[in-house]
């Protein structure tokens, strides 16, 4: 017997087992939750599922520190900021809040289209799994002399930086068709983080 059909029989007996012991006991067997898949599709890069938990330091800014309202304005003055706003496709929203990170949506009042801002502080574990899916779905990009990555996902422009003491930076919107649309916004950011 191969082992994929070892793993198959084994809980069919355990569960076969475990229904005849409830039998001869008389009592209804407890309803058990029901398997699902872990599989899921993944839209942007997120660490894998044997991260341990944990793994990254807390980083709660005020949105005007990380990018002050005149450069936002000076990027394009149709932005405002608004976190009540859905996040853009293709952002490290979800992931940024799970690392306990910064996430800053703004809304454009003529287009509608969000831009979203995220700042985590993973350790370097973490940051190495990050770093590995951004370059398995992004191309490598040079921003401003600053290594970084840009793709697009679902018709949103992606742009990520990973600094040199792991801070990770994703700025995602439809309307960011190259890395250079949003480099004021990003240099912004990368000004406020420490050095390192």
């Amino acid at each position: 017997m191969n082992r994929s059909r070892q793993i198959f029989v084994l809980p069919i007996i355990l569960v076969s087992s475990a229904l005849l012991l409830a039998g001869c006991a008389g009592a209804s067997p407890e309803p058990s939750a029901s398997p699902t898949s872990s599989a899921t599709p993944v839209s942007t890069p997120t660490p894998s599922a044997s991260q341990p938990e944990g793994d990254y330091i807390p980083f709660t800014q005020d949105c005007a520190n990380l990018i002050p309202n005149d450069v936002v304005f000076a990027f394009n003055p149709n932005y405002v900021f608004d976190n009540s706003a859905t996040p853009a496709v293709g952002s490290s929203f979800d992931m940024v809040k799970t690392l306990e990170g910064t996430n800053c949506t703004y809304t454009n009042q003529s287009s509608g289209a969000a831009l979203t801002v995220s700042v985590a502080h993973p350790t370097a574990t973490t940051t190495a799994i990050l770093e590995e899916q951004s370059l398995g779905t992004l191309a490598q990009v040079d921003l401003n002399g600053v290594p970084g990555y840009f793709g697009k996902i679902a018709g949103s422009g992606i742009v990520q930086v990973y600094t040199a003491n792991n801070y990770w930076v994703t700025i995602a919107g439809p309307e960011v068709s190259a890395p250079e649309d949003v480099a004021t916004l990003m240099n912004a950011v990368l000004s406020y983080l420490p050095a390192g």
